[in-house]
């Protein structure tokens, strides 16, 4: 499975295919040039054949580029549609509790790998899967994410290729379980959950996804294995000195009340 492409390897490709240089597709990406270098490099030795040729700062695809950044096109006008579909939806429900419950509120949702800082006041509420280590701040564990092998309803899943996680998430449970398959064919890795849902419901291969998730979604299927993977602890932090401000004591309520009722009342 570590020789697969990730959907971020593909991205960069098309756009340098598309923009012709590394500088004008790190901006079109949002990343610093030296990502889309690394990731070049990475991809043309995992292919193990060059992908571009090189004339100054201009890069000339190959045959070989040129049909993988065909594929990934196709990949990304999936994805879209899948999108362009769930934007034509309502606010979600739980959001608008939250405007009942405080109108002055403003919510921002940050979806991150990493760990904001709380006490850079970054965040002042953060779920984490991991139990913290230490810190000045509160945490309490509020659920157990379990998770599933999802592929898109209609479809055989035995044929179906793997949706992956990128290899920088390799330490995570869920990449120690899907490294258990690794001689079952990966079609794409993502460095995100939601990369890898929408990933599912376009019918581009399996992924492993929380069954908060999957279950709910009636164009998904649960597909039966094994070896069920591994739940999760999920933790709900904030910072002690804030923890009492009005504001911050609302917000904890909403997204405990969410998180508990999302993670251990998923339908069947």
């Amino acid at each position: 499975m570590h020789k697969a492409l990730s959907w971020d390897d593909a991205r960069i490709l098309l756009e340098v295919v598309r923009h012709g240089t590394q500088g004008a597709a790190s901006k079109a990406l949002g990343v610093d040039q030296a990502t889309v270098s690394r990731r070049l490099l990475r991809l043309e030795d995992v292919i193990g054949a060059p992908l571009f040729l090189r004339d100054g700062t201009r890069l000339i695809p190959t045959d070989l580029a040129r049909r993988m950044a065909e594929q990934a096109e196709s990949a990304e006008s999936a994805l879209a549609s899948v999108f362009e579909f769930e934007a034509e939806g309502k606010p979600a429900p739980a959001l608008r509790l939250l405007r009942e419950l405080a109108p002055g509120i403003t919510a921002e949702l940050i979806g991150a790998p990493e760990n904001l800082g709380l006490t850079h006041r970054e965040a002042d509420v953060a779920l984490r899967l991991t139990r913290p280590a230490g810190g000045s701040f509160l945490a309490r564990r509020i659920a157990m994410v379990e998770y599933g092998v999802f592929a898109r309803r209609g479809t055989d899943p035995g044929k179906l290729p793997w949706i992956g996680l990128d290899d920088m998430l390799g330490d995570l449970p869920e990449a120690r379980w899907l490294a258990k398959r690794e001689h079952e064919r990966v079609a794409v890795r993502a460095a995100d959950t939601e990369t890898m849902y929408q990933a599912a419901r376009a019918g581009i291969g399996r992924a492993l996804l929380p069954l908060a998730i999957g279950r709910r979604d009636a164009g998904l299927m649960l597909v039966p294995v094994a070896d069920p993977p591994p739940a999760r602890e999920l933790w709900l932090l904030v910072e002690r000195q804030v923890r009492q401000t009005r504001r911050v004591s609302v917000a904890l309520g909403w997204v405990e009340a969410v998180a508990r009722d999302a993670f251990s009342h998923a339908p069947p």
